[in-house]
């Protein structure tokens, strides 16, 4: 069974173009090649969508990605480039980012 995840990522403001910059260079390589080696279902949303906060003055960035299971999320979040890629993004994110994640039940 395939698993769903979402991830938002808080990102202030007047970095977000900064943080996009990061992640077209840092990370969509790596997603690309992971769609290739079979390790995600569908493309994903890179991002989905930028959402400014008002009251906060950061911008919501949110991924989304399907995988075949959960191992191809693990085996990510340990690659050595992925890790290096989020200890950079951490310098944008002035609070902790909101993962979601679980296995698709019903899919179109």
């Amino acid at each position: 069974m395939s698993e769903l995840d979402v991830i938002v990522i808080h990102v202030r403001a007047e970095q977000a173009a900064e943080y996009e910059r990061l992640f077209a260079e840092r990370e969509l390589p790596r997603w690309r090649e992971y769609k290739e080696r079979g390790r995600l279902h569908q493309r994903p949303d890179i991002p989905c969508c930028l959402r400014r906060r008002p009251a906060s003055g950061h911008r919501q960035v949110r991924h989304r990605r399907r995988g075949p299971s959960h191992a191809e999320h693990s085996q990510h979040d340990a690659d050595p480039g992925f890790q290096e890629f989020s200890r950079l993004a951490d310098a944008f994110q002035p609070e902790d980012p909101l993962v979601y994640g679980g296995q698709v039940l019903h899919a179109v």
